[in-house]
């Protein structure tokens, strides 16, 4: 298990923090990168993330020519690839499989920051949308709609 330092991390880019989480876990596990049989990305929103593939994941730790997937499923994207390497080391077509959720959120539609390099429909979808800001929308709408106080 690894983990990337949290907070406004200006200064890195989301390969950077998938480096870094994973320098972290394949420490942990006493493995090497070749030993990883297929590997799984989860991203929250592909268009202001890394994209719609798991290719950056694949470039970013120069994982030798295995399958690499990308999912998502908003909060719960950490946990389907997280499902997806347990499925594949129970089924037997994986020994070792790695899960690794990333997310860049800081400047959601603010030129000049990440969010202007974070996919290639940032500036034409929801470019200020975050689960967030999703989630106390709907907090209002409920607060609204059975009259509860703020």
């Amino acid at each position: 298990m690894g983990c990337s330092k949290f907070g406004e991390r200006w200064d890195k880019e989301a390969d950077n923090l998938m480096v870094e989480a994973y320098t972290e876990a394949i420490a942990d596990a006493g493995i090497d990168t070749k030993q990883i049989d297929a590997a799984w990305l989860s991203t929250a929103i592909e268009e202001q993330h890394v994209g719609k593939s798991a290719t950056p994941l694949a470039v970013a730790l120069r994982l030798p020519f295995i399958p690499v997937t990308r999912v998502e499923n908003y909060c719960a994207s950490g946990t389907e690839a997280l499902r997806g390497a347990v499925y594949a080391v129970a089924s037997g077509a994986a020994d070792v499989a790695l899960a690794l959720g990333v997310e860049k959120p800081e400047g959601y539609g603010l030129r000049g920051t990440a969010a202007a390099r974070c996919g290639p429909l940032n500036d034409m979808v929801n470019p200020n949308a975050s689960a967030p800001g999703s989630f106390a929308q709907l907090a209002a709408a409920y607060r609204a709609k059975h009259n509860v106080e703020p």
